[in-house]
């Protein structure tokens, strides 16, 4: 939720944000919606209707860019699709999910009440995006339990209306693991596609005690079999956490014997919220413990010549070392920094920490000022 306007009556509409009103006719004429942005108001176009902010509405909306994409429902609740200002954009096909992480940050709740928007809806999310657009991201829940025949739809949708982007599928490849509808994805996936993976052990045992899904491990690893078949980008995504700490080397030593031509690796931090939460005994590791566990497992791919990159992992909370790999991973509107990290000079190129992680416990930073950690 970007905010909530009060003064807000109507149905469920998707716009983009344009500051000048002579601008509308770009997106009037294709067919679409926009957003007239002004201070202390919203006139959405061609239905001209104006919503007035009140004073802490108008302090939120402070927030919102020109060229944002923009919905608002029937409750007044406005989501960002696409922000203009960090690039970030991508579509939730639907919370619900053919698996239930120890550690995924989604809750049951979210996971149980399936919500998402009709294929229809996020099809006109797809087509409200700007055809410059570098990346977008599919992602879910799982994002294929919107319905086979949705997702296909979907992913022809993303085809056509943005054939230069780079495409990130996020999903657990269960379903993929199924040869019909392989087939099918395969006919409609987008050209510039990556899938990503995550694979949570180096056995059944250990994978599906995770994912709490019996027979998942064997789904996923058909699924990347398939993926790595058809030679499409193929992203494999350990998140490293105390379940399979002991297991991490173990893991990079399988994708490196079974799965040599991968993209790449992706060690990843845990964000603590939903499940990782409930479960924060059995599944939480600081970050630095959570890198120490990887280094093994890191140095194993790179000597195979896979290539490997940190996700989420704060860049005073790993080896200097390593700095390179570390990713700008957190997408800007969860990620928080602490004021000491003003001083920082690895700041702008840090992913930060997560929003709901600093609520759970606010792990200790060491700013890093003239190549070194300042304690």
């Amino acid at each position: 939720m970007v905010s909530y306007l009060s003064q807000y009556h109507g149905g469920y509409r998707i716009f983009t944000v344009i500051k000048e009103i002579e601008k509308a006719d770009i997106w009037l004429s294709a067919g679409l919606s926009a957003g007239v942005l002004k201070e202390d108001s919203l006139l959405l176009l061609p239905d001209n209707i104006m919503i007035p902010f009140t004073s802490e509405e108008k302090r939120r909306m402070e927030q919102i860019h020109e060229f944002d994409v923009l919905d608002i429902n029937e409750n007044g609740i406005v989501y960002r699709w696409y922000s203009s200002f960090d690039g970030d954009a991508g579509i939730a096909t639907t919370s619900a999910c053919n698996s239930n992480c120890i550690m995924c940050p989604a809750g049951d709740n979210e996971r149980r009440h399936h919500n998402h928007l009709t294929v229809e809806q996020l099809e006109t999310v797809v087509r409200h995006m700007p055809k410059d657009l570098y990346y977008f991201t599919v992602t879910g829940g799982e994002p294929t339990l919107i319905g086979e025949d949705s997702f296909i739809r979907l992913m022809n949708t993303v085809k056509k209306e943005l054939p230069q982007t780079k495409i990130l599928l996020l999903t657990n490849g269960r379903t993929l693991g199924d040869r019909n509808f392989m087939e099918r994805f395969l006919n409609s996936k987008p050209d510039c596609l990556r899938v990503a993976i995550p694979l949570h052990g180096s056995t059944a045992a250990k994978h599906d005690y995770i994912t709490r899904a019996q027979g998942s491990f064997h789904q996923t690893i058909r699924a990347i079999k398939a993926l790595l078949k058809e030679k499409i980008e193929l992203e494999l995504r350990i998140v490293v956490s105390k379940l399979n700490r002991d297991d991490i080397t173990g893991i990079a030593a399988y994708i490196a014997h079974h799965f040599p031509s991968v993209t790449v690796v992706n060690f990843v931090g845990l964000e603590m919220r939903g499940n990782c939460v409930i479960n924060a005994d059995k599944v939480l590791l600081s970050y630095e413990d959570a890198f120490q566990a990887s280094k093994a497992a890191i140095k194993l791919l790179i000597r195979s010549g896979i290539d490997v990159g940190l996700y989420n992992f704060p860049y005073c909370m790993i080896d200097k070392s390593y700095w390179p790999i570390a990713q700008k991973s957190i997408s800007a509107y969860k990620s928080v920094f602490y004021p000491s990290c003003e001083k920082c000079e690895m700041k702008n190129a840090c992913c930060g920490i997560f929003k709901a992680t600093m609520r759970f416990y606010k792990p200790a930073v060491h700013p890093i000022v003239h190549g070194e950690k300042d304690d």
